[in-house]
């Protein structure tokens, strides 16, 4: 048997590249004895005075090699290896980027103008037809993009400085939509298989990736030629860990600078001094799929919520059964759901109480409830909540594996009901177009299986609408119908918690939950 400080200096010994491969029950069991940073720091090849590597424990593997047409965008982007020509600033408002400005010239009509001397991490020249070209490939990828849902546009340059963007119809929240990771702009080079392109080395960030080891890790390094000036890290090991145990084993043990999502139950051993927390416009829901046999029933579905409401809370979950699944589960570090717009969205606070069905009585009917690994807190909400629907009469199963072996099946209807995690501003930060994709009858992302045609209608109406509060309103009216159907029962609003070593500073900290490590992130021992 080891001991402890044997223990340290193997685990220490094994390097930053090695450390996930500890198994997992005896990083489970050895870690946690370990103080935070307890084995110092590797990190910073370019010595303790200059720039350092930062080792990143990222909480998702690739689904698909990091391509921006898949949830993988986020990834790329959040490492700071691609960019888009807007981003979002913590008001959820576009600002510039690889974009200086913009102008809409009609209402169908914007054009851009690029930011100058920006060069692709491949050494080429990002002028108007590279941005063009770009953005036409995304317009051109089948699935298209969830942020360009509903949308039908062309793209031209206008000499080598600006970009003109003819939309079909009058889109208002164009420019929100350009701040998406998924239409990130890459260089040509990254167009070799235009269904998936490829990220590495061809972005415009202040970090390159060079190589992309699978679902495993991923190396990157400064882009020297980064036009927002010299990046503060030499670099970032980027390590995929869907463990969230091993992510703050990690932490704790020394191995990793910065843990994305730390389990709500190690934040208390990693101490509030190294965790970064930020309210987050993220909501975990409970999906009823319309197409599941049992759910496509209105009855069985109110059944199914009724399950474990109680009039202490908006949805339950928090009522003198003990189902305070934000203050339990989460530790406190997340918010009961009142909707599905979490505090963020100020403009959502006054909204209207569901008008639910009558419920029916649950007749021993079988269901399969799914949720995924990655965010270790949804598998712990599973067990809650096949527990209450087992007392209630459901005869149910549950499914929990990681996001990128199941995500196929969330979306094509496989499950009767699913515990997601959601960002309702990843795609555009724009409600309409959240509720288009999630909620839509041809929604990209919708996961309930949702279809109602008013309701379709009615969102197309608000799309065009130009006047913020109108869009904001046409959002709570929409949430209401989609509540009072029960086509999914809002949970939690999530927060972001990061773990974080110490010298680390200057996180994004993005209440959009895009932008993590930027040029200005350092570490230092």
């Amino acid at each position: 048997m080891f001991r402890n400080h044997e223990v340290l200096e193997a685990v220490c010994s094994m390097g930053p590249a090695r450390f996930l491969k500890i198994p997992a029950i005896a990083a489970a069991f050895v870690l946690p004895l370990l103080p935070l940073a307890a084995c110092g720091s590797d990190s910073g090849a370019a010595g303790s005075d200059g720039p350092q590597i930062l080792r990143y424990a990222y909480a998702f593997t690739p689904v698909a090699a990091l391509s921006p047409y898949s949830d993988d965008a986020v990834t790329s982007y959040g490492v700071g290896a691609t960019q888009t020509l807007a981003q979002l600033d913590a008001s959820g408002r576009p600002e510039a980027s690889l974009a200086t400005g913009w102008e809409q010239t009609d209402p169908q009509t914007w054009e851009l103008t690029l930011r100058p001397d920006v060069t692709f991490q491949d050494g080429t020249a990002m002028d108007a037809q590279a941005v063009a070209d770009s953005l036409t490939h995304a317009t051109e990828a089948d699935p298209a993009p969830r942020s360009l849902s509903g949308t039908d546009l062309t793209v031209t340059a206008d000499g080598d400085s600006v970009v003109r963007i003819v939309t079909r119809t009058a889109d208002p929240v164009l420019i929100q939509r350009l701040t998406s990771p998924e239409l990130a702009i890459l260089s040509e080079k990254a167009y070799a298989d235009p269904a998936s392109p490829s990220v590495v080395g061809t972005g415009t960030g202040p970090y390159t990736i060079t190589q992309l080891n699978g679902t495993t890790s991923a190396d990157l390094t400064a882009n020297k030629s980064y036009w927002g000036g010299t990046p503060a890290l030499a670099g970032i090991e980027l390590s995929f860990v869907a463990d969230g145990d091993q992510r703050a084993s990690a932490l704790r043990a020394g191995q990793t600078d910065v843990a994305q999502a730390v389990p709500a139950d190690q934040l208390e051993q990693i101490g509030t001094d190294h965790v970064l927390a930020v309210p987050l416009p993220r909501t975990v829901s409970l999906h009823l799929t319309q197409s599941s046999t049992v759910f496509k029933d209105p009855a069985q579905r109110e059944a199914a919520r009724e399950a474990f409401d109680s009039p202490d809370g908006p949805d339950g979950l928090d009522g003198p059964d003990g189902l305070d699944l934000a203050g339990t589960i989460y530790a406190g570090a997340a918010d009961p759901a009142k909707g599905l717009f979490s505090s963020v969205s100020t403009w959502a606070d006054e909204r209207p109480t569901p008008d639910y069905p009558k419920a029916a009585t649950p007749q021993r009917q079988k269901i399969t409830l799914a949720t995924f690994s990655d965010r270790p807190e949804l598998a712990e909400i599973a067990t809650v909540v096949a527990d209450r629907w087992r007392k209630a009469g459901f005869d149910v199963k549950t499914v929990v594996q990681e996001y990128n072996q199941m995500e196929s099946d969330l979306l094509a209807g496989t499950y009767d009901a699913v515990i997601m995690s959601r960002s309702y501003g990843q795609d555009t930060a724009d409600p309409i177009s959240y509720l288009q994709a999630d909620f839509g009858c041809d929604g990209g992302y919708n996961i309930s299986r949702f279809c109602d045609r008013s309701l379709d209608a009615d969102l197309a109406k608000a799309a065009p609408q130009t006047d913020v509060n109108a869009r904001n309103q046409a959002a709570v009216a929409a949430e209401h119908v989609v509540l009072s159907a029960v086509a999914v029962i809002p949970l939690v609003h999530d927060r972001t918690q990061f773990g974080l070593a110490d010298g680390v500073s200057g996180l994004a900290g993005d209440p959009w939950e895009r932008a993590v490590i930027t040029a200005k992130t350092t570490i230092r021992h």
